[in-house]
C-alpha cells in the first residue's frame, strides 16, 4: 500500500471515529471500511500514533465478544459526579474479581438509595446496560463505562476499592 492510500484510509477512520457521537465503534464496523485484513493492524497502528499526537487515546475494549475501539482524553467528564465514578469503580471491579456481570436485582437492591439518580444517569448515559441472559436480568458495564475509569483508576481491583472505602 502505498503512502497516500495510507493517509486517506486513516482519514476515513478518523472521521468514523470523531464523527461518532460515542467516539467509539466495533472493530468490525471499521474493518468494513477498510476490507484489507492483512493490512488492518498497521492501519489500527497508525491511527493509534495520529491521534496520540493530538492527545487522544485510542484503546480497546471487549464487549459481547466484540472488539470496540474507543477514543479516550485525560481527565474526567465533568457531568459525572464522584459517587457516581465510585458506582462505576465498585461494579467493574466485581466483574473484574468474578468474571461476570451482576444481577440486576441485586444492584438495585445494594444502590436502591441512588438507583432513580445515579445509576439511571450511567445507564442513560450508557456507561452502564442491562441485558437479558436466558431468564436473568443483568447489569453489564460497556465499553464507554470501562473507558471512562481507565484513567481515574489504573489497579481497578475489588480488593484494593474496599480497602479505600474502608479507611
Amino acid at each position: 500500500m502505498n503512502q497516500d492510500d495510507l493517509s486517506e484510509i486513516v482519514k476515513t477512520l478518523s472521521k468514523f471515529l470523531l464523527q461518532n457521537q460515542a467516539l467509539m465503534a466495533r472493530e468490525e464496523d471499521l474493518k468494513n471500511l477498510y476490507p484489507n485484513e492483512s493490512e488492518f493492524p498497521q492501519v489500527i497502528l497508525l491511527l493509534y500514533e495520529k491521534f496520540k499526537e493530538i492527545g487522544i487515546e485510542l484503546i480497546t475494549s471487549k464487549f459481547h465478544g466484540e472488539k470496540y475501539y474507543i477514543l479516550t482524553m485525560e481527565g474526567k467528564d465533568k457531568e459525572i459526579s464522584p459517587e457516581q465514578y465510585g458506582i462505576l469503580a465498585l461494579l467493574i471491579a466485581y466483574s473484574k474479581e468474578f468474571d461476570e456481570n451482576m444481577n440486576l436485582k441485586d444492584v438495585k437492591e445494594i444502590f436502591s438509595d441512588v438507583w432513580e439518580t445515579d445509576i439511571q444517569f450511567l445507564i442513560n448515559k450508557d456507561y452502564m446496560r442491562i441485558s437479558k441472559l436466558q431468564d436473568l436480568e443483568m447489569i453489564e458495564i460497556t465499553p464507554l463505562g470501562k473507558a471512562l475509569l481507565k484513567n481515574i483508576v489504573k489497579d481497578l481491583q475489588l480488593k484494593n476499592l474496599l480497602e479505600i472505602f474502608e479507611k
